[in-house]
């Protein structure tokens, strides 16, 4: 099928008139719907503008408040007198409109403000009455059930509204005044709207389990809806020549180094002002290594005296580089993010790949990784240790998963072995949380045996040996233990019973505001349950997923916003969400749906690295 084709059958090109006029009415009305109920609500909304977190409420229209409230009804009365059958046909469209013009001559707005907000909520119930009351009397409702030419047009306003907020959000790069532009980003405000759901998405999926088990019982038991899609992914569904995949890993590894670029651009960072928190920080420790006198003080100042050794192989890394590169070392360690986001997306895609043995699925995961908040907050952050070691860490679970799956090869098991050695040694609050999540994996790997229980327990002694290590140097040099450190920051932080009543507005603090609002992707935290909700809970896929989400729920319950921040940055929720794309392109509008959400994972992206320069408020 040419391009021109596939395009006049996703706008309606074989369907009947009437179909296509009821879904792009509907279409449209739902993009005004949301700026209605938005500013009807007033929702708490968090925008970060010039590295500054406003605190504000969602008061916005498209056009005005009347003239929105007029079209929705418009289309509403349109839609019904279309879609309905019978006297409905009649009776719906003027009972409705009729409220409508009164409300609008009278300037009744409160009246005229219930018909807009139920416009959308009785649509759905007539198409529940249609699906589940009137189609078992054979006697349905509606005209036309258009619902996959309905998600095209809801594809394409998608499209539409990220094009445009895509070319607003680069308007500061090309030194263009925002204002000029005189075009609202849509965009933007879409996602700060749904981005007030964050908090409940993240809580659902870092308590997967019991989600899962309810979501699986309530399809099941109440519903009655068979569930045929277990979740379980075909291995190389699609044939991807090794040259477009290549060139589709470099695409998304460029686009991280993009993003990782922007707040260092001179339109947008006109003093060269310091965007990682923890850059000085870096900047101290690796002087120290730099001014070392010998080889003896060098390995004393990287494993013992700066930051009582947590991360000396990434300060001998970044000390590495500083020989190498003949730059300054603010501008090198400002600049590190160029390396770490390119590695991790290519980290990623290896994990996911060994996982799912799905090619389509890894790369969704990689391309979703270089958009991810592991990538911005990163960059806002500084947090180039905790990046850095995750890295190495989830390339450890790469060969951990392979030795499991091939037990024979012994390079696996000596590769895993190396890698979490480097791994403690990168950043041990990092190491300690990996450790945890392959501890908990592989037991429950030995319990279902589901792989070789020799396999297992050779790589449980191995994580058991990483910890004996962490220990002995702990004993030898007084340098910081993963453990001790752990226990230390709890007890400094709060850790404790009395943090449970303060769960909620810790969640906030950590999604909103401690490191940029950049916890508050909500089109990840969405894909991720609706992974959750196709995948099988048998696969070991979804059981080392579950493991790892699950570590979220300890800071969640008993943890401050900055427990809760460390260990919600290593969760790699974007494989679980690479994953659903992956479902959402084998279904029939799959090609129309991932365009607007990769532009708007891009727009977005693009709009809060633009942000990260800090301009004090006059």
């Amino acid at each position: 099928m040419t391009t021109a084709a596939y395009i006049a059958s996703v706008l309606g090109k074989g369907t009947s008139r009437l179909s296509i006029i009821t879904s792009a009415a509907l279409a449209l009305i739902s993009l005004f719907y949301i700026y209605t109920v938005g500013s009807y609500l007033k929702v708490t909304i968090y925008p970060l503008e010039h590295r500054i977190i406003y605190y504000t409420f969602f008061d916005v229209y498209i056009i005005n408040k009347q003239a929105d409230h007029l079209i929705i009804a418009a289309g509403i009365v349109l839609w019904l007198a279309l879609s309905l059958k019978g006297k409905a046909r009649f009776i719906a469209p003027v009972i409705y409109g009729g409220i409508a013009l009164l409300a609008a001559t009278t300037n009744h707005d409160a009246v005229l403000d219930i018909v807009a907000l139920v416009s959308i909520p009785m649509v759905i119930s007539f198409f529940l009455y249609d699906r589940f009351v009137s189609k078992k009397k054979n006697n349905g409702i509606l005209h036309t059930h258009a619902y996959r030419l309905l998600a095209n047009y809801l594809a394409m306003i998608g499209i539409i509204t990220g094009c445009i907020g895509l070319i607003s959000s680069i308007t500061p790069l090309l030194a263009i005044p925002s204002d000029s532009a005189h075009v609202r980003n849509y965009t933007y405000d879409i996602f700060l709207f749904f981005s007030s759901f964050s908090p409940v998405l993240i809580i659902l999926l870092i308590g997967c389990l019991p989600v899962m088990l309810f979501i699986k019982g309530f399809m099941g038991g109440i519903l009655k809806i068979k569930n045929n899609q277990n979740g379980s992914l075909p291995p190389n569904d699609t044939c991807i020549k090794p040259k477009s995949k290549i060139i589709y890993l470099l695409l998304f590894m460029l686009l991280s180094v993009v993003l990782a670029l922007i707040p260092h651009q001179p339109s947008i960072n006109r003093d060269n002002q310091q965007i990682g928190v923890d850059t000085d920080y870096y900047i101290a420790w690796t002087n120290r290594l730099i001014h070392s006198h010998d080889y003896l003080e060098f390995l004393q100042q990287a494993f013992i005296i700066q930051n009582l050794g947590d991360r000396p192989l990434t300060l001998i890394f970044l000390f590495t580089l500083a020989k190498i590169v003949n730059v300054s070392l603010f501008y090198l360690t400002e600049h590190l993010p160029v390396i770490l986001g390119p590695a991790l997306v290519l980290a990623v895609y290896f994990l996911t790949r060994e996982l799912t043995s799905n090619e389509t699925a890894s790369l969704f995961a990689s391309f979703l990784t270089a958009t991810s908040f592991q990538v911005s907050i990163g960059i806002y952050a500084g947090f180039y240790a905790n990046w850095f070691a995750l890295i190495i860490g989830y390339v450890s679970f790469v060969f951990l998963i392979k030795f499991l799956k091939m037990p024979d090869n012994k390079l696996n098991l000596l590769v895993f072995s190396t890698l979490i050695v480097l791994l403690l040694f990168s950043h041990v609050y990092t190491w300690s949380l990996l450790v945890i999540v392959m501890g908990v994996f592989l037991a429950i790997m030995l319990k279902l045996n589901y792989y070789r229980r020799q396999s297992i327990v050779l790589l449980l002694l191995v994580v058991l040996a990483s910890v004996i290590i962490d220990v002995a140097r702990t004993t030898i040099t007084s340098s910081a233990s993963g453990i001790e450190k752990d226990i230390e920051i709890a007890k400094v932080t709060g850790v404790g019973p009395e943090q449970f009543s303060l769960r909620w507005s810790n969640l906030l603090r950590t999604i909103y505001s401690y490191v940029g609002g950049q916890f508050s992707n909500f089109i990840i935290f969405t894909l991720g349950l609706y992974w959750l909700i196709r995948s099988c809970i048998r696969e070991p896929v979804t059981i080392f997923l579950i493991t790892y989400l699950s570590v979220g729920l300890f800071p969640f319950l008993l943890g401050d916003y900055i427990i809760q921040t460390r260990v919600f940055y290593d969760i790699p929720f974007q494989i679980p969400a690479g994953i659903a794309l992956y479902y959402i392109r084998k279904q029939a509008i799959g090609s129309v749906m991932l365009l607007p959400i990769c532009i708007w994972l891009i727009g977005t992206s693009v709009i809060a690295v633009s942000n990260f320069y800090l301009i004090l408020p006059s």
